[in-house]
Order: C-alpha cells, then sequence, then structure tokens
C-alpha cells in the first residue's frame, strides 16, 4: 500500500477511533469497563478461531520471509550478520576452490552449487551445534546463557505440553469427578516437572558460572570497588595505607579514588566529539571532493565543519592539560579535595580481591562496602562521582516515573487499540483482525523499555549499564506479568483490586478461575504475534541501515563498528530475558486450561533458540558480562509463574469439583489434592536457592587453581589499575606533548 494511501486511511480512521476513545474514557468514568477490554484482551468468542488461524497464516509467513531474508542479506553484508565466525573455514573453501581450477568444468560447478548450499544453510547449523565453551568464548556467559534459557524453557513446556494433550485435551469438554481428579493430579505433575528441570538447569549453571570467574581476566578479577569511604580515607595514598594495612604493602598493586573531575570530563568529551566531526568530515572530502557543513546552533547559520573544529580544538588541549594540573595542586594541599565517596583497589593476586569481598571492614554497615569490581568498559563514571546524599531522593523520583507509567498505561493502550480496530483494511480485514486487538499492547511495550532506562539512567544510581539492564529486567517482567498476564485478573482499577485482596487473600483463588480462563485464544494470538517479532530481529534492519550509511565515508571496518550496537534498550539482555520469560509463565499458567496456549509458547521459545542462538553468538558484538545474574532472575520468574499456576488451578477446582472421595467421613475434594503443591513451589525456590551459591567463587578454587598464574610469574596476573577514562586522556596529551 502506497505511504500516501495509508496516511489517508489512518487520517480517516482517526476521528472515529478519537469518537471510540472518548466513549471509552466516559465510560471508566462510570466504573462500567474494564482495564483488560481497554488494553484490547478481549474474552473468548466465536469469531477468534478465525483470527487465530490469520494469525498464525501472517506470521508464518513473516517468520519464513524474514529468515530468507537473513540468509540474502547475511551472504551480501558478512560483516553486519557473521563478523564473529571464524574465518578459517571461509579460507579453507576458497583454497579449495582455487585448487578445483584446470579441473573438470562440472566438477567445479558441483563445488560452487555446495559451497552455496554451505554459505546458505550453515548459519542454522551454527546456531544449533555450537557448544557451550566455544559460545561463552565468542558472546560472554550472560548470552549464552539467554539461548540456555530458550531451551530449558521449550524442555520445560514439551514435557507440560504432551501428557496435557493427550490426557486434559479429550476430557476439558466433560469435568466430571475423576476429570477433576487428573487435573489435581496433573497439577502435581507440573510441579515436580518444572522444580526436576530447573534443579537440572541450575546445576549446569553453577559450573559454567565457575568456569566464568575461574577465567576472569585482570585487572577485574584481582580489583574490588569499595564504596562509602569515610572522608579522612579518600585519597589514593590513604586507601592503600589502608588495605596495605588489612594484608600488607605487598599485596596492593595500586589504588583509585573517584575524581570529582565533571568539569574535565566535560572538556575531554568535547575534545573526543570534535575529533569525531573532524574525521567525518575528511573522509567526506576525500571521498566526494565536498566540505561537509552543519548548524553550531539549531536557528544558526551553516558552517564549515573542518573550519569549526580546528577553531574549537585551538587552545583546548591546552586548557585541559591546565584545568588537570589545577586540580593536582589542589590535592597537593588537602589530599581529599574532589574525590568521590568510592574508589578500587588492585591487589597482586586474585586471593587478595576475594578475602577483601568477604570482610568485615567497620562496624557501622553502609562504610567500607567492599564488593566486585564491574567491567573497565561498562563503568558509568557519572553516577560513581555522584554523591551518596542525593540518591535517595533522586531514587524517589525515579520510582514515582515508574509508577506514572503504570498509571499512563491504560488510556495509552486504550487509544492505539481503538485507533486499530477502527481502520477497515478491505479485503485484508480478516488478517487485519488477528493484530488489532494486541496491537495497543506490542506497541506500548515495544517502547516500554526505553522509558524504563531513561527512568535508571537519569534517576538511579547504577555502577554500570549491565545493573540498569538487570534494574529493567524486574521492572519490564512485572510490568508485563500485571497488564499483559494478569490484565484480566485486574478488574475496572488496579488499586481497587489489590485493596480487595490485602482485605479477603483468599478471593485470589476465585479471581484467577473466573477470569483466566475467559482470555485463552487472545493469549494464543498474543504469543503467535510473538513469532514474527523474534524472526524480525534476524534482520538487523537498523545495524544494516546504518552500516550502508557510514560506508559510503568510512571503510567497511569503521562502519562496522560505528553501526554497532543494536539498540540495548529493547534488545538488550533485560528486555530479551523478559520477553522470553512472559512465553515461558503463559504456557506454564494455561497448560492445562488451554493446552494449545502451550503448545504455541514452546514453538516461540524454539524460535528464540535458533535466532538468538546465531544472533548473540556469531553476529552481535560482545557485551559486558554480569556472568549469569540474569538467569538467577529468570528461574525466579519461572518458580513464580508455577506458583500462580498452582493459585490458578486450585481456584478452578474449587468452583467446580465437589467431593471425590471420603476418608473418615471426611469429604475429600480435587482442590485439597492440588492445594499442596503450593508445597513443591516453596521447596523449589528453597532448595534452588540455598544449594546453588554461585555469586562468589568458592574459596578453594582461588587457593588451588586461580594462582597458578600469579604463582608462574606472569606479568598478566594483575593488570592494569582501574582509572578513569578523562583522566588516562589527559595523560595520554601530557605524553604526546613530551
Amino acid at each position: 500500500m502506497p505511504l500516501h494511501s495509508a496516511m489517508a486511511l489512518v487520517a480517516s480512521a482517526l476521528p472515529r477511533a478519537l469518537a471510540e476513545v472518548a466513549e471509552v474514557a466516559e465510560a471508566a468514568k462510570e466504573a462500567s469497563e474494564s482495564v483488560a477490554s481497554r488494553t484490547g484482551v478481549q474474552e473468548n468468542g466465536p469469531g477468534d478461531l478465525k483470527a487465530l488461524i490469520s494469525a498464525l497464516f501472517l506470521n508464518s509467513l513473516i517468520v519464513i520471509g524474514c529468515l530468507i531474508g537473513f540468509t540474502v542479506l547475511r551472504m551480501s553484508f558478512p560483516l553486519v550478520y557473521s563478523h564473529r565466525l571464524h574465518q578459517k573455514k571461509d579460507s579453507e573453501q576458497e583454497t579449495a576452490l582455487t585448487d578445483s581450477e584446470g579441473t573438470d568444468s562440472g566438477v567445479v560447478a558441483v563445488s560452487r552449487r555446495q559451497r552455496l548450499k554451505t554459505i546458505v544453510c550453515d548459519w542454522f547449523c551454527f546456531s544449533i551445534n555450537t557448544t557451550t565453551e566455544d559460545a561463552v568464548d565468542r558472546a560472554g556467559l550472560d548470552a549464552v546463557l539467554l539461548r540456555e534459557f530458550c531451551r530449558t524453557g521449550a524442555l520445560i513446556l514439551a514435557t507440560v505440553a504432551i501428557p496435557m494433550c493427550l490426557i486434559i485435551v479429550p476430557i476439558n469438554s466433560t469435568l466430571g469427578e475423576a476429570d477433576e481428579g487428573v487435573h489435581a493430579i496433573l497439577v502435581w505433575f507440573v510441579c515436580l516437572a518444572v522444580h526436576f528441570h530447573l534443579d537440572r538447569a541450575q546445576a549446569k549453571f553453577l559450573k559454567l558460572r565457575v568456569q566464568w570467574l575461574q577465567n576472569l581476566p585482570a585487572p577485574r578479577s584481582t580489583s574490588v570497588l569499595v564504596e562509602n569511604i569515610p572522608s579522612t580515607w579518600r585519597s589514593d595514598d590513604k586507601l592503600r595505607e589502608y588495605f596495605g594495612t588489612i594484608f600488607s604493602p605487598e599485596d596492593v598493586a595500586g589504588t583509585h579514588m573517584v575524581k570529582l573531575e565533571n568539569d574535565l570530563a566535560k572538556l575531554v568529551a568535547k575534545r573526543e566529539t570534535l575529533v569525531a566531526m573532524k574525521r567525518k568530515a575528511e573522509m567526506t572530502f576525500e571521498k566526494t571532493e565536498q566540505k561537509e557543513t552543519f548548524r553550531p546552533k539549531w536557528c544558526g547559520e551553516k558552517v564549515d565543519v573542518l573550519q569549526y573544529c580546528e577553531e574549537q580544538m585551538t587552545g583546548l588541549d591546552d586548557q585541559i592539560t591546565a584545568l588537570r594540573r589545577e586540580h593536582e595542586a589542589e590535592r597537593k594541599e588537602d589530599p581529599t579535595a574532589r574525590t568521590s565517596h568510592c574508589g578500587f583497589v588492585t591487589f597482586k593476586g586474585r586471593r587478595y580481591a576475594e578475602i577483601a569481598q568477604n570482610l568485615q571492614l567497620s562496624a557501622n554497615k553502609k562504610e567500607w562496602q567492599v564488593s566486585a569490581a564491574p567491567e573497565v568498559s561498562d563503568l558509568r563514571w557519572d553516577d560513581l562521582r555522584k554523591p551518596r546524599s542525593l540518591k535517595m531522593g533522586s531514587e524517589l523520583v525515579g520510582y514515582a516515573c515508574c509508577v506514572g507509567l503504570y498509571i499512563g498505561f491504560m488510556p495509552i493502550v486504550g487509544f492505539v487499540t481503538n485507533l486499530g480496530m477502527a481502520v477497515n483494511m478491505g479485503p485484508l480485514q480478516p488478517i487485519w483482525e488477528g493484530f488489532a486487538p494486541t496491537l495497543g499492547l506490542t506497541i506500548f511495550l515495544a517502547f516500554l523499555p526505553t522509558i524504563f532506562m531513561a527512568i535508571f539512567r537519569t534517576f538511579f544510581v547504577l555502577k554500570s549499564d549491565s545493573f540498569a539492564q538487570h534494574k529493567l529486567q524486574f521492572w519490564f517482567f512485572l510490568f508485563q506479568l500485571i497488564f499483559v498476564v494478569l490484565v484480566t485478573t485486574v478488574g475496572k482499577s488496579i488499586i481497587t483490586q489489590f485493596q480487595s485482596i490485602a482485605d479477603n487473600p483468599k478471593q485470589v483463588f476465585q479471581l484467577m478461575a473466573d477470569s483466566l480462563p475467559k482470555a485463552t485464544h487472545f493469549y494464543m494470538t498474543y504469543i503467535v504475534l510473538q513469532w514474527s517479532v523474534k524472526a524480525k530481529e534476524m534482520l538487523r534492519y537498523v545495524v544494516l541501515s546504518k552500516f550502508m550509511i557510514f560506508k559510503a565515508i568510512f571503510s567497511p571496518e569503521e562502519a562496522k563498528e560505528m553501526a554497532e550496537p543494536e539498540d540495548q534498550d529493547s534488545y538488550g539482555f533485560g528486555a530479551r530475558n523478559v520477553n522470553l520469560a512472559v512465553s515461558v509463565v503463559l504456557g506454564l499458567l494455561f497448560c492445562s486450561m488451554s493446552p494449545l496456549v502451550t503448545v504455541f509458547a514452546m514453538m516461540d521459545l524454539l524460535l528464540a533458540r535458533v535466532t538468538y542462538g546465531y544472533l548473540v553468538i556469531f553476529a552481535e558484538t560482545k557485551k559486558p558480562d554480569l556472568g549469569g545474574v540474569f538467569w538467577v532472575t529468570q528461574v525466579q520468574f519461572v518458580q513464580l509463574a508455577l506458583a500462580l499456576y498452582c493459585i490458578f488451578m486450585v481456584g478452578v477446582l474449587m468452583q467446580k469439583s465437589p467431593s471425590t472421595a471420603k476418608i473418615f467421613d471426611f469429604e475429600i475434594r480435587a482442590w485439597m489434592v492440588a492445594a499442596p503443591s503450593l508445597l513443591i513451589v516453596l521447596y523449589s525456590y528453597v532448595h534452588i536457592s540455598q544449594k546453588y551459591q554461585w555469586r562468589k567463587l568458592p574459596y578453594q578454587e582461588v587457593a588451588f587453581g586461580i594462582d597458578k598464574m600469579e604463582q608462574s610469574g606472569s606479568d598478566d596476573a594483575t593488570g592494569d589499575c582501574y582509572i578513569q577514562p578523562e583522566l588516562s586522556a589527559v595523560e595520554q596529551l601530557t605524553t604526546l606533548d613530551a
């Protein structure tokens, strides 16, 4: 459809949609409409089968089209889609083709066809067959565990779906006494099966975590981050003296107090921006022989970029050096001047860093807080420079913004959904009906991670960007749990519903049993829609677009570096893990009442296993690694889903089950058989959290394994000390001047 036709179509539907939204708002004031209906979550109806078939057909076509498009693009742009594959295989293939020159032309043709077939299909083999060790070396442990969660989730849902389809589907239409007993027994089966798979997966994770900690490179492995340092110890020399007294002076390789160099950091950032602008302008002139211009001010006149950069950089290096010397002179008079509350200590061996993290250094718990040092490239130095006195007030504002998202969610999603329902697609209307009910929800959730990350980065004090991703994982999942999974239980107001449950906790069983079974068809369509979302990630169209733009000016390698990474708000570890967790939650929650939801969720996870198994390992750049923090949270999400499933099924059986048996004149009902399964969920949580101690490396591994490099006298055992980027940039300038 042409763009102007689409715009005209939307414009014609806009007045009608606005009118419908106004009616929705008026109805909401009268408390006659639920949150679920305002978000497009519809109850099961007679036309749902047609919409589901349309969604299945269209999303399957999109998945196939995306995979074909990815295969073609991968052959055309290997830097974007397969730059982390080893070049050895390609060179061997080229050598084989070269050696085949002079042989029979038919043999050469067969070799070329075989090579083309290999290139087209090998990405799938790489995705499936890459070993865990190789994948960890390429992409890090968090990336591998994202792939592993897809496999574990699909395995859990397959284990649950098979008996449900063979047993529940034939008897679901005629619930009787015996049938309810089967339902109650299957609740126990589901709990035991999920715990079994989670326990095995966590044991495997623990081995990977220990190996990851053992192989952690210096200086990260030999350094610690010390926070809330008392003011009298806030200097490099005093911090070294403190830990040199606790251990010995020879054990401390170096210390770095975080300096309050905000003005210096701005000047260094300005210089880096000007250097990048100048580099781009020079490359543009070299390629096109045209001078690049831009507006320094929004309403100002255009100026030549090269001339502007040269004028701005004149005297800038001297200004940076002079400011640095001025601050150093202040610290000579007062060593604690311009220092933050935190700093880094780098030891000469791994054992000292591990011991320091387990020491109680002060009777005041808020002082001398020692933790593992984050990855250098991932540190948020601006947050480390922030005073702790502003932390509480700033985070309160951040929490208020998060609450505001919950409040603004319903009217925004309601407007987009009604706008989509008002559009008439003509002959394509049956297909459109498969998308329209979930349109508002999908669009809002697509932008939600970006909004959350903006709140976290602005108002929360974070050590590194990876911790922002982990915070997103929790908040984004909580949002989806309430407004996607449990939206039908919210009723007319989330606040009113929570108050009602707080007054009468037993009501939660009846509430879930009354509402969730009525929306199973909607969740089928919602999960099917996620197939195309994951398949479209394979195209990497945003990265490809940036690569093509930069390639016109820079070399392919430079263009590749400038185009990466993909949007980390929507495609980082936080958002991706949440989307996978929601599929597992929906698959478990409806496995008894609608096993087809479980089957679709399993297929979604299998597709994610194929796509992420290649993307995060071979196509995308390596991200900073937390070593499994996201995985542990994912396991907790699955345990929460299992608890919700038990509550849901107990509520359903409480509504529909008469007495099933008598023991000593005591009537045993089906829900009484199912209710104790919650104890399995509790046991699973306690067992996994206490049995698998994953946060720190066992000290026996430190004593017997980690210090082999140190004992052999290797210079790499310690690594360089942590230092702020603006200070290292000044040192480089000083070296160049010298």
